[in-house]
Formats: structure tokens, C-alpha cells, sequence
């Protein structure tokens, strides 16, 4: 029997429909299932055996019900984290690269609980820090801090090379289709895989990657394991401060401009550092409707908002700027991507 996806409400009542409520509340079991996943090895596991009873045993099971465990795996399928079939289980496409401990994409370690940290941490303590006011951050926890950065390439070199990397590249080679580019800048590139990947879609080209220096250092090691340490150099430094170079075709940079001193000014420098009618291309979140919207960007930032550290951009607010520090040409688009909906600006110098 095929069920209709249309919540079934009422007319004949005053209220609004309960089914928000319920949504919400399933939220923090779906995360609960993919910890207990990843803690199990459960993916690792399904892919040597489907049997309940071996599973049982592999997870060192010291029960012979295995009710708990049936119901919790049928819960994995539920949400996309397992197959179910004749009463064989099996990992997914998702399970198999990203939950596997020797994928090279595997997220169950440093990226799961990082991301966990960053979104999550506040949440329990909502009504004390409305009440009272953010807590102190630890300076190590400062979101400018160096070394907080160098903590966070490991889960950043993983969720490039997830496929953030590659859909990046999609964008930058469709929109720059048929045009000579020689030389590339990325800007606040962290790992560098984003910024590795265009660099394949442009053969001969040559990158620059600008970062703080002890990210350049763990950078550098990301960029040999790719096999493009001979294409690509390093600016170490503050991107307010250090020299970018120029002559470049196109500079890139992602999720990376929350710390700029003086927008305008410092886009004026990314103009100096372009050829003519070189493009800068950068992808931000844009929010809209006085900051409540995308409620996927919203949720996310939260946490660090809670204890004063979220300085997300508005929609249009990039682009302004850089039609202020005088661009000739900027465009922009809202464009859905895997954690929710960001705006690309295409600027031409």
C-alpha cells in the first residue's frame, strides 16, 4: 500500500497542524542512530555479513534477543543509512564511503564529532546564555583562532574530498567554459582540495593557495597526496595583511571572508591581484528574511551564535561590496547545496 506523503489535517478545528512538532522531535534521534553507527563500526560490519545473529555477535552482543538490535538497524534504514531485504541487511552508497573506517571519505571519526561540537554544543544550555549572556570562550576556541583552524583541516580536507570539491569545480569550469585560465588563487583554502579540484579542470594552469601559516603546513601534505604539489605554491599570512601577488585569472574563496577588516577595501585588493577581466568567484551563505532564513543555515549557526561568534553574510551583502570596490560586472545566485542553500557571486574585475 502506497501512503500519501499530504499530512491529513483537519478543517473543522481552529489550530494549526501538529506534524511541525513531530518533526522536530525526530531531529535528535536521527543523529543519536548515525553516533551509534559509527560507535558499532555497524558499517564496516554489514559489509562482511547481512545475518542479524553474526552481526550480533561481531558487535559483541551479549544477549540472544535480538530486538534491540533489529529494531535499531531497521531504524538505520530508514534513514538511508542501511538496506533491508528479505531479512538481510546491507550498507547503502552513503554507509559504504562515508561511514567505512578505511574510506578515504570517512566521516565517523574527527568530521562527526567536530561538526557535532560546532552545532550542538550550546543546545542545552539555551535558556541559561538568553538569560544571562554568552559564555566565555576559551581563546583555543575562539573562531579566529590559528590553532582552532589547525584543528579543524582533518574533518575540512574530508568534507572537500567528499564531494565539496567537486561540486565546486562543476560550477567554476560551466561557468568559465571555453575561457584561458592560467592562474588561480584560493583564498582561505584550508586543506586546498577545493581549490585542487578546479585546478584539474583547467590543464596547465597553476594555483596559489593563501592561508594562516600552520595551515599552509598541513595544506601542503593534502596537496602531494593529490598529486599536484608541482602546480600549486603557498602565500603564509593574514589575507588582510599579506601581499596576495597577481596576475591571476581566477580567485576562489569559500566560507572564508567572515574575518575581513574592511570589505570594500579588501576587495579592491582582490581586483588588483586579477588580470583584466580576471573573475572572482566566492560562495557564502546569504540570508534573507532578517536573518531567519535558510532555516538549514539558521539551525546550523546557532550554536556559535549563542555564545557570540556568527557573523553570517546577509543575501546581497557581498555583492554589494564588490560592485563598491568596482568590479565591472557582479552576479549572484541561490544555489541548493548538501548542507542547505548558499549564494555564489561571480564578480568580473
Amino acid at each position: 500500500m502506497n501512503v500519501s506523503k499530504k499530512v491529513v489535517d483537519s478543517p473543522n478545528t481552529p489550530y494549526p497542524s501538529m506534524a511541525l512538532l513531530f518533526d522536530l522531535l525526530n531531529a535528535p534521534v536521527k543523529w543519536a542512530v548515525i553516533e551509534a553507527a559509527v560507535e558499532l563500526d555497524m558499517a564496516d560490519i554489514l559489509a562482511e555479513t547481512s545475518d542479524v545473529a553474526e552481526i550480533a555477535q561481531r558487535i559483541g552482543g551479549q544477549t540472544d534477543d535480538y530486538t534491540a538490535l533489529t529494531y535499531f538497524l531497521d531504524a538505520m534504514v530508514s534513514i538511508g543509512l542501511a538496506n533491508k531485504e528479505n531479512s538481510a541487511y546491507s550498507n547503502t552508497e552513503f554507509a559504504t564511503h562515508f561511514l567505512r573506517r578505511k574510506s578515504p571519505v570517512f566521516m565517523g571519526g574527527t568530521m562527526l564529532q567536530s561538526m557535532k561540537v560546532m552545532v550542538h554544543k550550546n543546545l542545552t544550555s539555551i535558556t541559561g546564555i538568553i538569560k544571562n549572556g554568552p559564555p566565555e570562550v576559551p581563546q583555543t576556541e575562539n573562531i579566529q583562532n590559528e590553532s582552532r583552524w589547525k584543528r579543524s583541516v582533518e574533518h575540512l580536507a574530508i568534507y572537500q574530498r567528499a564531494g565539496m570539491g567537486a561540486i565546486c569545480a562543476d560550477i567554476v569550469q560551466d561557468l568559465l567554459k571555453g575561457e584561458k585560465i592560467n592562474k588561480i588563487l584560493d583564498i582561505g583554502g584550508g586543506p586546498g582540495l577545493i581549490g585542487a579540484e578546479i585546478l584539474r579542470r583547467f590543464p596547465g594552469s597553476k594555483g596559489v593557495l593563501l592561508d594562516l601559516p600552520a595551515i599552509v603546513q598541513l595544506a601542503e601534505k593534502e596537496i602531494e597526496k593529490e598529486g599536484l604539489a608541482d602546480r600549486v605554491s603557498y602565500i603564509a599570512g593574514d589575507y588582510n595583511e599579506v601581499d596576495m601577488g597577481g596576475g591571476y585569472d581566477l580567485i576562489w574563496a569559500s566560507h572564508n571572508l567572515y574575518f575581513v577588516n574592511d570589505l570594500v577595501s579588501f576587495f579592491k585588493r582582490v581586483k588588483k591581484a586579477l588580470t583584466q577581466n580576471g573573475i572572482f568567484i566566492c560562495l557564502h551563505e546569504g540570508m534573507t528574511s532578517e536573518k531567519t532564513e535558510p532555516q538549514d543555515i539558521v539551525l546550523m549557526r546557532l550554536s556559535m551564535a549563542l555564545e557570540g561568534q556568527d557573523n553570517a553574510f546577509a543575501k546581497g551583502e557581498i555583492a554589494s561590496c564588490l560592485g563598491q570596490a568596482g568590479f565591472t560586472r557582479v552576479d549572484s545566485e541561490i544555489m541548493l547545496f548538501p548542507g542547505g542553500p548558499l549564494e555564489l557571486v561571480i564578480a568580473t574585475a
